[in-house]
């Protein structure tokens, strides 16, 4: 979880418990606890105001000409109920790691769901998703054997439409052995194809972060929306009409839900 405040990013590492084989640590439950107190902690600095939730970075002019929807009530939990906007709708999300005894091959997977209704959508938005990655652990060197994607296909009303995003970790400079990796993808929605883009920086210039602070959306290098995941509620920076605004909602509820293996 990268809740950034003044610049200051918190990272969970997850403890594993051995076994014959393979050392597992199942983040679901136990991440109720650590992030709930995490976010209780960071409530109190934030309503005494000693600190400032950090923003993303995004044009001032995308700001201007979108709506802002405020995504609460999600917490930290596995599973729950949320509000978005004037909509309403509930989630499930779990996350897995796994490593061999030797710690050479850790494996990431997890997956999530949310249902959405209200007037943000027409009728009733639901998606299921899932992720997973193969790393390899060698002392100090970690390669990757099977890079981290995360998808989702979607459904109104109970029935699958044509909608399905993906998302893929890739190197920031491409063709570089030491690059550092961001995150890009595409939303297939209707008749849109919309890409997605990691956001790494916030607002006031401060450094940039390696976990994804939100995501940008983007057809054909026209940004349409962005999605701010930093902090105790997400917000959305939707289209304020066309199918493109409910485009933008889906992906955003959906990236809502990952719980980040990077984090």
């Amino acid at each position: 979880m990268a809740n950034a405040a003044t610049g200051l990013v918190i990272q969970f590492r997850i403890a594993t418990v051995s076994s014959s084989n393979f050392r597992f640590s199942i983040r679901e439950g136990m991440m109720r606890s650590l992030y709930s107190g995490a976010s209780m902690a960071l409530a109190t600095l934030l309503l005494s105001g000693c600190i400032r939730e950090a923003r993303i970075a995004i044009p001032s002019q995308l700001a201007i000409a979108s709506q802002r929807l405020e995504l609460t009530d999600m917490g930290a939990g596995e599973r729950g109920q949320f509000q978005l906007g004037s909509s309403k709708g509930h989630f499930t999300r779990s996350a897995i790691h796994t490593a061999s005894e030797d710690g050479f091959l850790v494996q990431n997977s997890g997956g999530g769901t949310f249902v959405v209704a209200g007037p943000d959508v027409e009728g009733e938005l639901s998606a299921r998703c899932d992720f997973g990655e193969v790393e390899i652990h060698s002392g100090v060197v970690v390669a990757t054997a099977q890079r981290f994607a995360y998808r989702c296909r979607f459904q109104r009303d109970g029935q699958p439409i044509e909608a399905g995003l993906i998302l893929e970790e890739i190197p920031r400079s491409p063709g570089k052995l030491l690059s550092g990796r961001t995150r890009a993808g595409k939303l297939h929605f209707a008749d849109h194809v919309i890409g997605i883009r990691a956001i790494h920086d916030m607002e006031g210039g401060r450094m940039p972060t390696g976990t994804p602070l939100g995501y940008m959306f983007d057809i054909e290098g026209r940004q349409i929306g962005a999605v701010d995941l930093n902090g105790l509620n997400k917000t959305i920076h939707a289209p304020n009409s066309g199918p493109e605004r409910e485009a933008v909602i889906a992906a955003s509820v959906a990236l809502s839900i990952l719980w980040d293996p990077g984090e």
